[in-house]
């Protein structure tokens, strides 16, 4: 047989073989295959949600391993949603939640923002999102929702001497429209943002953010007036204004931090 009818000759478990001689696969901790057994158990609904799982020393038993590697499994689990763990009690099923999705990410996340741009990419990712909440808020808001948006609205006034207040009422307002699709993930999303982004931003000199208090009181005005008057376009344009408006100033801050050092 020639070399060329060789090659031909060969499978691709030949070639897999060859690849696993070359690099052997790792070994799996004992936790992490005592973990996707019992997710594998969870998820064929052998144990109903709410239902405890067998304690600890029964889980040892039953997988014939040591009680770190039970505690890391079920830590493990904890973090996926599929497992509620208080002190004092056996493990109870539950089911994952949108905050759970997301919050698996947060690592990840806040990685990335520490990468050159990395903040840039999160700031278009949320005009992206809030520029499809407050379209859909001008089109379907109900009477109620734009009334709790005129009180975060309020509490934007109230609160523009105080930094801190304002912060949180400036959250809130966002919070509201975040909440108007009834949509529990678009709210997991909108706080993971806005958490990732202000963990992020540089210090400010509380005389400098009061001037900016005052700007993103007026535009937030400007939003909830064209969500009212059920303008999407016009909600649009004010909500990307506003937030191309904030994403500068920041910038500014920072870039005037790093010539001071």
């Amino acid at each position: 047989m020639t070399q060329s009818s060789e090659k031909q000759a060969q499978t691709p478990s030949d070639t897999i073989g060859r690849a696993l001689r070359r690099r052997p696969l790792a070994r799996k901790k004992l936790s992490e295959m005592v973990e996707e057994e019992l997710e594998q158990m969870i998820r064929r609904r052998e144990f109903a949600e709410g239902e405890q799982l067998p304690s600890e020393r029964e889980l040892m038993a039953f997988f014939n391993v040591g009680r770190p590697s039970v505690r890391e499994a079920l830590a493990a689990l904890k973090r996926k949603g599929l497992v509620q763990i208080q002190n004092g009690e056996r493990a109870r099923i539950s089911r994952p939640s949108a905050d759970t999705i997301i919050s698996e990410l947060s690592g990840m996340a806040k990685d990335f923002l520490a990468h050159p741009g990395g903040i840039a990419h999160f700031e278009q990712l949320r005009l992206f999102f809030e520029s499809s909440l407050v379209r859909h808020a001008a089109q379907h808001a109900s009477a109620a929702q734009i009334a709790l948006l005129e009180k975060a609205l309020e509490l934007n006034s109230q609160s523009l001497d105080d930094n801190a207040l304002f912060i949180r009422s400036d959250v809130e307002f966002h919070r509201v429209l975040a909440e108007i699709p009834n949509n529990p993930i678009f709210m997991a999303i909108h706080v993971a943002l806005i958490d990732w982004l202000i963990a992020a931003r540089p210090a400010v000199p509380e005389e400098a953010l009061r001037e900016h208090n005052n700007t993103s009181y007026q535009q937030h005005i400007g939003i909830f007036n064209a969500i009212r008057s059920q303008d999407p376009d016009a909600a649009e344009r004010a909500l990307q204004a506003h937030l191309n408006s904030v994403f500068a100033t920041w910038h500014a801050f920072d870039q005037s931090k790093k010539r001071r050092k």
